[in-house]
């Protein structure tokens, strides 16, 4: 009895909502700034430094050079569209585009791509807002986001860049209507750091990885209202979540990818019908004392949907409310799982080794 009212308290401490979006600071007004013509051989890092904040600059062609912006509200957009402005760096070790320290501005229509490092980092204190931008083909990292920094994006892509399309630690990152594409992880979020994909759609090999207590993401198909796609279909890992991290799908309807909750990490369903694991068929995974709760949205009468499940080394498997279990789940080391009475269990599923679950 005591261990059953254990789960039930667990149950009420462990929620977790979408992550909410917060206003962020608007920046001055900008003047207009320089027009630099990169196709001409122009420095778009000397139009910055020779800039009276707060400006924007406007972008033609492929700038070949590592531009820092610190301290100085510039904005930067492109006079094109992102295929045909943007900026590169001919170093491996410097993103094409850095922007640190004390900064309020915008960056559009530009494209951070075929860098033989990352494309685009965001430190420190600065405040962003970024929109319609490509994040293609870099050797690592497509958008860092780090050190306290605050971005909000819309209209985002990430396509075949060979690290994580997105990496996010110790700052908070919101991408609405973004498409997210390749064979590194969609999101990595770290150091305690906040990421939501809002409407946004993620394919390829990797969805996200969270790690570090505090650490969040989410896919979040709710709280906007807008006509882009949302939705998680991956070939292997849709989430991973360790040391204390925390992953949310909300409101995510139909998606594929292996769950896997690790060293006290966390992964929820609200909303979120499982119809695959991984390509190879891999079972989900709760391990040493890593947990995954799976919980309708009531609200919008949306069900969740757990497959096939392995539980190990104290962890934990919760379904709630009128949610869905088809497969199998198993518990071993002293790990358990927990059914409401609600749940529906797909005919000729199984539950073996959970001293808190069983079906008919």
């Amino acid at each position: 009895m005591l261990k059953t009212l254990g789960f039930v308290c667990l149950l009420s401490a462990v929620a977790v909502q979408a992550a909410e979006v917060p206003e962020r600071p608007s920046p001055l007004r900008p003047i207009r700034g320089a027009v630099v013509n990169c196709n001409n051989g122009e420095s778009l890092q000397a139009a910055i430094d020779a800039s009276r904040a707060p400006a924007e600059i406007f972008i033609t062609g492929i700038c070949a050079e590592s531009v820092l912006i610190r301290d100085k509200d510039i904005s930067l957009r492109g006079t094109q569209k992102p295929s045909l402005d943007g900026i590169r760096s001919p170093n491996p070790a410097l993103p094409a585009l850095t922007v640190r320290g004390s900064v309020i501005a915008t960056i559009n229509d530009l494209s951070f791509s075929r860098n033989p490092g990352a494309g685009l980092a965001i430190r420190g204190g600065a405040s962003m807002t970024i929109g319609n931008c490509l994040f293609e083909s870099n050797a690592t990292s497509g958008l860092r986001v780090d050190s306290g920094a605050f971005v909000i994006a819309n209209d985002l892509t990430f396509t075949a860049n060979r690290g994580q399309s997105t990496s996010t630690s110790d700052a908070q990152f919101f991408c609405i209507s973004c498409d997210v594409a390749g064979s590194g992880p969609a999101v990595v979020s770290t150091r305690g750091a906040i990421v939501s994909m809002l409407d946004s759609s993620i394919t390829g090999t990797l969805g996200y990885v969270v790690s570090d207590r505090g650490s969040f993401a989410d896919i979040d198909c709710i709280t906007f209202d807008t006509p882009h796609p949302c939705s998680m279909n991956v070939t292997q890992f849709a989430a991973l979540s360790l040391a204390g991290g925390t992953a949310v799908f909300t409101a995510a309807g139909d998606f594929s990818g292996q769950l896997i909750a690790d060293d006290r990490g966390t992964i929820r369903l609200d909303g979120a019908r499982q119809v695959a694991t991984s390509s190879n068929g891999a079972p989900n995974v709760a391990d040493a004392l890593g947990e995954i709760i799976v919980a309708p949205l009531p609200d919008i009468s949306a069900q969740s949907l757990l497959l096939n499940t392995e539980a190990a080394h104290f962890a934990r498997v919760l379904l709630t409310g009128n949610s869905i279990f088809k497969g199998s789940l198993q518990c071993s080391g002293a790990a358990d799982a927990f059914l409401d009475p609600t749940v529906i269990v797909i005919p000729g599923s199984t539950v073996s080794g959970c001293e808190h679950a069983s079906v008919p």
